[in-house]
């Protein structure tokens, strides 16, 4: 094919009905997620009474997908069956868990559905870029389009809800009844498992097969910046599950200083993709202006400056419109977090790395970076956030270290999983620095030990290093 030939087969634009049938696929993707994941610990906790440590149980177990996934999926169902048979076998079963989560009340079981699910799941995200990249004409022009309907799909559940569904709840009703997103995702599910049957035939196609090569994976963590690289995601990856564990409960403390009833958490917690959707908007220009090593300094410190809000907005009981204010800059400042670290650091592996190995290193980056990080953050922001909570005040760690102040530490009472009130404080503030302090041991590490680099020249793990 010529150049002119290329160019013009570039200029050609998708069918605008494929376009719709794609855009509704993504959106519907999406809004399966945006139901439960903002607010499920928040039910966790309320409604059927987990620990502090046990929400961190299943967050880990909600990472589980991710680490099994492409060994599940990658190897072998989207070798030999239809990408959109696939997604509907993976939604039709993951909403079927997902009805069976909202009927479920016991500890266990419902870690290992959160297992099940999130083995189903993850692989839907990749299938359905797959899918639409194997459809659109120009994909580097259409396809941000259509993903961009993939976070508002995100955003809605929140506003539907609970504007509509928990509208005039409070107290234990209103704790019970936010298991109405569980059923939410269900129905969402089965509804994308049918949808995903009508979409356009999509075989597997064998060039596409990107097998994971852990020879030459290894041999990339001989180049300092890519092992500097892999570090600090994985530690940033901790940070990034804090957030997500910790945010919908958090978000209620602060109402409560404020005296808000209802439900809100959700909605608040939407403005971060709203934001992402800005941040995506300008990555690609900001990367070319400003370098790899700024962009991604930016993303860390993020991390770093959220944490340290929220520490100080928890502090905040007689400043209600500042604490509220500072809170919701933290759930903005999502965008920053994921488009300047986590997005940028996926566009700059593929640009380093060698040409025949971008798949086996998109594996391993996503696989073994950001899952088993997001896995081992599970349990060390459950175990963080059980070391902040105690029953009266002589547990609590500010008494074993004589710290005289009581500053952000919230007084709540709480069914545990028998079903019996018991009274707990939470210290907010010990909970978000021990996040940012995590955040700004990743800072420090790439600061200093990433170089600056010419990402025009990939990566030969063959070549001699001596």
């Amino acid at each position: 094919m010529t150049d002119t030939e290329t160019e013009t087969l570039s200029l050609e634009k998708t069918d605008f009905t494929l376009k719709m049938r794609l855009i509704v696929m993504m959106f519907l993707q999406y809004f399966v997620q945006g139901c439960y994941l903002p607010i499920i610990t928040l039910y966790l906790i309320d409604a059927l009474g987990f620990s502090a440590f046990q929400i961190g149980v299943f967050g880990a177990a909600l990472a589980v997908g991710p680490l099994l996934a492409p060994f599940v999926f990658g190897q072998i169902v989207d070798r030999h069956y239809a990408t959109e048979r696939v997604l509907a076998f993976c939604h039709l079963s993951g909403g079927v868990i997902m009805l069976a989560l909202f009927l479920q009340q016991s500890y266990w079981p419902v870690v290992i559905l959160g297992v099940l699910y999130s083995i189903l799941y993850v692989p839907t995200m990749m299938l359905t870029n797959s899918l639409s990249f194997q459809h659109l004409k120009d994909s580097d022009r259409e396809f941000p389009l259509i993903r961009l309907w993939g976070t508002i799909g995100f955003v809605v559940p929140a506003w539907l809800a609970e504007g509509l569904f928990l509208r005039g709840l409070s107290g234990d009703a209103l704790n019970t009844g936010r298991g109405i997103v569980l059923a939410m995702a269900g129905v969402a599910g089965l509804l994308m498992a049918a949808y995903c049957l009508s979409l356009p035939h999509t075989p597997p196609v064998s060039k596409d097969k990107k097998d994971l090569a852990p020879g030459k994976v290894l041999k990339m963590l001989k180049y300092r910046h890519f092992l500097v690289l892999v570090l600090v995601a994985f530690i940033i990856s901790i940070v990034h599950k804090f957030y997500f564990q910790w945010n919908s409960p958090f978000l209620k403390n602060v109402l409560v200083m404020g005296d808000v009833t209802g439900a809100w958490e959700q909605r608040i917690s939407s403005i971060g993709q709203v934001f992402e959707v800005l941040v995506m908007a300008v990555l690609g220009f900001a990367l070319k202006k400003f370098g790899f090593k700024l962009v991604m300094l930016v993303g860390l410190l993020s991390y770093l400056v959220r944490s340290l809000i929220f520490a100080y907005a928890s502090t905040l009981s007689d400043a209600f419109p500042l604490a509220m204010a500072l809170t919701c800059l933290g759930q903005a400042m999502h965008g920053l977090c994921f488009g300047c670290f986590l997005a940028a650091a996926y566009i700059y592996v593929d640009k380093v790395c060698p040409l025949d190995a971008r798949g086996s290193m998109q594996t391993f980056f996503g696989t073994f970076v950001f899952g088993l990080g997001m896995f081992a953050g599970g349990f060390i922001s459950g175990s963080i956030g059980d070391y902040f909570t105690s029953p009266g005040k002589e547990t609590l760690v500010r008494t074993a270290w004589n710290i005289e102040s009581q500053t952000g530490i919230q007084a709540f009472t709480q069914k545990n999983l028998e079903g019996h009130p018991i009274d707990l404080l939470r210290d907010w503030p010990g909970i978000w620095l021990s996040s940012a302090a995590i955040a700004l041991l990743a800072t420090l590490l790439f600061w200093f030990l990433f170089p600056r680099l010419d990402t025009s020249q990939r990566m030969d793990p063959d070549e001699d290093q001596s």
